[in-house]
């Protein structure tokens, strides 16, 4: 089970399906979380002294300097607790931004089940002390440990699970895709484009929301 990386994405090759978002962790015991689309862009960073990180990577800190005007990569930073099991990040993609795309032939993707309609798809990174063992709740829909990855001081354990969104939920989805077709109704998207929304807080908690860039209505 124990892997240095993932690669994960809910549907199935030629079918609908999500973004494709890869984890994956270093020896000394950071780890790392990025969208594919967005790779060499964008990723969140979780060091091994609980410090963290969104922003752009190395590789385009120099690009983003000249388009954004940042002369710091670093978007956002903040601590996880010292909680021996700690939820770092949940990736929320809902059932109808799934869609069609080209055939995806790549042998290293992990699958995960297509939430039921009008469901919510979660993939959730968890961090705990090196001898813990991670065990999902039994009564949660579609739960599962996706895999783990364990480095030389501590381990990331990736779970997936479905569920319908409450009110609430129902409501922040609605908004950030009204907010989305706004944003992007004169710009000229590329077919099979995705938007990963970052959820900023306070507290340690940290929550992304993947969209389809193709709104319709």
């Amino acid at each position: 089970m124990a892997k240095q990386q993932f690669r994960l994405a809910i549907g199935s090759p030629s079918k609908r399906q999500s973004g494709i978002w890869r984890i994956w962790s270093i020896p000394k015991g950071d780890i790392y979380v990025a969208n594919r689309c967005l790779g060499g862009i964008y990723k969140a960073s979780f060091h091994k002294d609980r410090k963290c990180q969104f922003g752009f990577t190395k590789e385009y800190a120099e690009k983003a300097d000249e388009r954004f005007g940042r002369n710091d990569r670093h978007i956002e930073k903040w601590r996880l607790p010292e909680d021996a099991v700690v939820c770092a990040i949940q990736i929320l993609i809902p059932e109808s931004e799934l869609r069609i795309s080209a055939s995806t032939d790549d042998e290293k993707i992990t699958w995960l089940e297509t939430p039921p309609l009008d469901s919510v798809g979660t993939i959730s990174l968890f961090i705990t002390e090196k001898d813990i063992e991670l065990h999902v709740p039994r009564n949660v829909p579609g739960a599962v440990i996706v895999g783990r990855l364990d480095t030389d001081i501590r381990r990331a354990w990736i779970t997936y699970a479905f569920t319908i969104p409450d009110k609430k939920l129902a409501e922040i989805i609605e908004f950030e895709k009204h907010r989305l077709k706004a944003t992007i109704a004169n710009m000229a998207i590329p077919p099979g484009t995705r938007a990963s929304l970052w959820d900023s807080k306070n507290s340690y908690d940290r929550h992304v929301l993947e969209l389809a860039c193709d709104i319709a209505g």
